[in-house]
C-alpha cells in the first residue's frame, strides 16, 4: 500500500463509516452498535428455532453431505491439516532463510502454492455453508444489520425486512457486492499498523485512542487495535526480527511460530519435569502418545540432536530380527567406544 492508500484507510477507520459510490450516487454504511447487533442475534436464534423440525441441512451435518454428493472425502480434513502445517512449516522457513534470495523465492513459491490449494478445498466448504440452516441465518440476520445501517441522502436505504420484495432484494445485492469490494484485508490492517502515520495516533494515547468505550467502537477500530498491540510486543521483544522481518507478513509469522514453539516446549518440559523430575536430565524422551498430535508434542521436548539419535535407534530396530539388547544401540556403542578410548588415552 502507498502512503495515499495508507491515508484513506486510516481516516476511514477513524470515521467509523464506510463511504462508497454506486452507479454515481453516495451511500454510507455505518457501524452497527450493540443494539443492532443484539436485534440481529435474537433474529438470528428466532429463525434456527423457528425451521429447526424443517427440511434443512444442519452444519454439523455438513461433511457428511458432502462426502455423499462427492464434494468432499474422508481423507480431505487430512490434507487441510498437512497443507496447514506444511504453510506453517514454510512461514519458518522464510523466516530462518530470509537472508538467502534463493531459499526465499523458493520457500515463497511454495507456500503460495500451498496456500491456494488449501483455500480451494475451504472454499468448498465455504460455499455449500449458505445451503445450511445455520448458513441461512447467518444471512438474514447481516441483512438485518446491512438494512439497518445503509445510508443514502442521511436516510436509510432499506426498510428492515425485505422479504417479498423482489426489485429491493436485486438492488440490495448489488450493493452488497459494491460494499464486499471494500472489505479491509488483515494484510492491510498490518500495513497500517506498521505505518508512521497510524503509530503517530497509537503512542499519543493507546489506551483511549478512540475516545469512546470499548463496546462503542467499531470492528475495524478494535481489530486495529489488535494488530498494533500484536507489533508492540514484537517491537519490545528481547529477541525481536529485524525491519526485513516486521515488514514481511509471511516471515514475521515465521518468527512468531518459532517463538511460540519455544515457548510450548519449555511449558512441556516443566510439566513434564514436574510428573518424572527424572526425565529432567534425560537425553531422550519416550512417553507414551495416544495420536499424531500427541507424538509430535513429545518429539518436541526433544532437541534436534535428540531426535536425530531416537530416529537412528528405531531404524536399528526395525532392521533387525528378534529382540534388541539395549548394549547393541549404535548411540550405546558410540558411547562405550569413546568411554574406552577416554581410558585408554589416560593411561598413556
Amino acid at each position: 500500500m502507498n502512503d495515499a492508500e495508507i491515508e484513506l484507510l486510516l481516516y476511514r477507520i477513524l470515521s467509523g463509516k464506510l463511504v462508497f459510490f454506486y452507479k454515481g450516487e453516495k451511500y454510507e454504511l455505518k457501524s452497527a452498535d450493540y443494539n443492532i447487533r443484539y436485534e440481529s442475534q435474537l433474529l438470528y436464534d428466532q429463525i434456527l428455532n423457528e425451521e429447526k423440525y424443517a427440511d434443512w441441512i444442519r452444519e454439523e451435518d455438513l461433511i457428511p453431505v458432502m462426502i455423499n454428493l462427492g464434494l468432499w472425502t474422508r481423507d480431505t480434513m487430512k490434507i487441510v491439516k498437512d497443507l496447514e502445517k506444511r504453510i506453517e512449516n514454510l512461514k519458518v522457513d522464510l523466516f530462518k532463510f530470509s537472508a538467502l534470495p534463493d531459499k526465499e523465492k523458493t520457500n515463497r513459491k511454495n507456500l503460495n502454492q500451498s496456500r491456494v490449494q488449501l483455500n480451494q478445498i475451504l472454499n468448498k466448504k465455504s460455499d455449500f455453508l449458505s445451503n445450511t440452516l445455520e448458513g441461512y441465518a447467518i444471512s438474514i440476520k447481516n441483512e438485518y444489520i446491512v438494512c439497518n445501517t445503509l445510508y443514502k441522502n442521511n436516510k436509510r436505504v432499506f426498510p428492515s425486512n425485505l422479504e417479498n420484495n423482489q426489485t429491493s432484494y436485486t438492488y440490495f445485492n448489488d450493493l452488497i457486492n459494491e460494499i464486499n469490494k471494500h472489505t479491509i484485508s488483515i494484510g492491510q490492517f498490518k500495513s497500517l499498523a506498521r505505518h508512521q502515520l497510524w503509530r503517530s495516533y497509537w503512542h499519543c494515547n493507546k489506551q483511549n485512542i478512540f475516545h469512546d468505550s470499548i463496546v462503542n467502537i467499531t470492528d475495524d477500530q478494535r481489530t486495529l487495535i489488535n494488530v498494533s498491540r500484536m507489533y508492540d510486543s514484537v517491537y519490545d521483544h528481547p529477541e525481536a526480527p529485524s525491519d526485513k522481518i516486521i515488514d514481511d507478513d509471511d516471515m514475521l509469522e515465521g518468527w512468531m511460530i518459532v517463538q511460540r514453539r519455544k515457548a510450548d516446549k519449555a511449558k512441556n518440559e516443566k510439566r513434564i519435569d514436574e510428573l518424572n523430575p527424572k526425565l529432567k536430565n534425560a537425553q531422550e524422551v519416550f512417553l507414551m502418545a495416544n495420536d499424531t498430535e500427541s507424538y509430535e508434542e513429545i518429539m518436541s521436548l526433544n532437541s534436534g540432536e535428540s531426535k536425530y539419535r531416537i530416529q537412528e535407534k528405531m531404524n536399528f530396530i526395525n532392521n533387525q530380527q528378534g529382540p534388541v539388547a539395549d548394549v547393541q544401540l549404535p548411540d550405546v556403542q558410540r558411547d562405550i567406544l569413546n568411554r574406552s578410548n577416554t581410558m585408554f588415552k589416560n593411561r598413556k
